[in-house]
């Protein structure tokens, strides 16, 4: 415990900034969840009252929280700091021996917990209870199954999408004149890199049966809209990445794995920049305006996050690079210009 919170000034900047965490999560997410609250007003109807609308924000929340967590760590952090720095206690515990850096890291040491705290939430809470909140919502036909249709060369097919592989799949497969020769259904199905491969498919036509069959130089599928990525779990989605085609929808799914599985680390990487920046920016009692910086550097490095995911994707890059470069450049340039203040 003594390496956590160190001495009694480590246990003071340690405290200092889990509570201005706390406080801005706590109005962060509520400004939010109103937000959420206005738009679920417009949807209300007869199978979707006052008491589920309540409950399915409240069943989101976490969610939300997890979603908004980099934001509101950015944040807090400098407005932690510039606290610390507006009260002298900075100046005092530099002039007590404490370097800039065991500062700084006192006060990422409870932002870097909770941030990575998401991660188990990710993992185990976050997709049950948006399930849930779905399920809540919508009716299960409505929030489980999207189904459509879709056509290549001489083949339609109708299909669903049930959270991780597609079901209820028939193939109409027609003849030079367009008239209908033969249909193949199945209960399921997975998209590869350039099929479909049907379970257990039965041929109308010709009364046979599959284990599998296969539907050759079928259509790409949108697999990063059917699959609720939310409602999944970290280690489901890498599951998905290990067996689903096509190349280029599997980088988006995976881009989106590794943006939230690396976000604690690139979160902590902007703080740095942040927080070395601020040094030179503010002044005393400069409050509101670390409020609007630290909102601009949070929003603006996941704009920059998301425009290398693209050209990764775009260039068949790996997203993990895409996104872990950046936030190396960004912590180490960080970490050197709070070391030369």
């Amino acid at each position: 415990m003594k390496a956590i919170f160190g001495d009694t000034i480590d246990k003071i900047f340690f405290w200092e900034s889990l509570k201005i965490l706390f406080f801005v999560c706590f109005l962060v997410l509520s400004l939010d969840l109103l937000l959420n609250l206005v738009k679920e007003l417009e949807d209300l109807n007869n199978d979707y009252s006052f008491g589920k609308m309540f409950k399915y924000l409240f069943l989101i929340s976490l969610g939300r929280l997890c979603e908004i967590l980099p934001l509101c760590a950015v944040i807090s952090a400098i407005l932690t700091f510039g606290f610390l720095s507006d009260s002298g206690e900075l100046i005092a515990a530099q002039i007590l021996g404490k370097s800039l850096s065991s500062s700084v890291l006192n006060i990422l040491k409870p932002i870097i917990i909770v941030l990575f705290l998401t991660l188990l939430s990710f993992e185990f809470f976050t997709p049950t209870l948006e399930s849930a909140a779905n399920n809540l919502k919508y009716k299960k036909e409505e929030i489980v199954k999207t189904s459509q249709w879709i056509q290549k060369d001489n083949v339609m097919a109708n299909f669903s999408f049930e959270k991780s592989r597609g079901s209820d799949v028939i193939l109409y497969f027609l003849g030079p004149d367009k008239k209908l020769s033969t249909i193949v259904e199945a209960e399921s199905f997975e998209v590869q890199e350039d099929s479909w491969q049907l379970n257990n498919a039965f041929e109308n036509i010709n009364k046979k049966e599959f284990e599998a069959f296969y539907w050759k130089n079928a259509p790409v599928v949108g697999i990063n809209e059917k699959l609720g990525l939310k409602e999944m779990s970290l280690s489901q989605v890498l599951k998905i990445l290990s067996q689903t085609g096509p190349e280029r929808e599997r980088k988006k799914i995976s881009y989106e794995f590794w943006k939230k599985l690396l976000e604690p680390f690139s979160a902590i990487a902007i703080i740095l920049l942040s927080l070395s920046l601020s040094l030179i920016l503010f002044s005393k009692n400069k409050n509101l305006e670390r409020l609007l910086f630290g909102s601009l550097m949070a929003f603006g490095f996941n704009l920059i996050l998301k425009i290398f995911g693209n050209v990764a994707i775009i260039n068949n890059v790996s997203p993990s690079l895409a996104i872990l470069l950046p936030s190396l450049l960004v912590a180490l340039i960080g970490i050197r210009m709070l070391k030369l203040n």
